[in-house]
């Protein structure tokens, strides 16, 4: 239980946490206003970002499921295909949140403060920590649409139960939304300075 807590975190964490960070540390040493002058638009600024996310993802996405898988004992059911495919799906959808939350946030203190904000509600609601049922029925809409309850359903069912891409394409519609979502948003409100 504790490795796939880990895996949701961190594919979760490194999206909004490392590209919130990089791009507002950039903002605030004056970076972005020389790429600014550049013929750079936002738009392949913030892609790049995104993209370049996604180096990161093999490692936090193996360790922790190679470690329940030999260490724990943990059975992984599902095939690399399927694993592959969610987790891409849910780092782009953090990841474009990440840039969501740092579009205009100016200093390490704000960004801090508009990702914990952002993350807090999916944390308790999501289903990580403890069942996301227990809430009551009038709350399972919005629990649903939260990108990491669906990230984590849909890596439970494809670790534990085995189910294909198919089986879980409700969850990464939910993932691809977010991640449409957050980068337009995010492309829109994007500050250079």
């Amino acid at each position: 239980l504790e490795f796939r807590r880990v895996l949701f975190r961190s594919i979760m964490g490194t999206g909004m946490w490392g590209l919130g960070f990089s791009i507002v540390q950039a903002r605030m040493q004056h970076l972005l206003k020389r790429l600014m002058a550049s013929p750079m638009l936002k738009r392949d600024y913030l892609a790049a970002q995104l993209l370049a996310r996604l180096a990161f993802l093999a490692p936090e996405v193996l360790i922790p499921l190679m470690f329940g898988r030999f260490v724990l004992g943990v059975p992984v059911m599902g095939s690399t295909v399927a694993i592959g495919t969610v987790s891409v799906v849910g780092a782009l959808a953090f990841g474009a949140l990440g840039l969501l939350a740092a579009s205009r946030a100016r200093t390490i203190e704000a960004i801090s403060g508009v990702l914990n904000v952002m993350m807090l509600p999916m944390w308790v609601l999501s289903g990580v920590f403890f069942s996301s049922s227990n809430f009551p029925a009038v709350a399972q809409p919005f629990i649903r649409a939260l990108p990491l309850t669906a990230l984590v359903d849909a890596l439970r069912a494809v670790i534990l139960d085995g189910a294909s891409v198919a089986g879980v394409a409700s969850q990464l519609l939910v993932l691809a939304v977010w991640t449409a979502g957050g980068f337009v948003l995010a492309l829109k409100l994007f500050k250079w300075r």
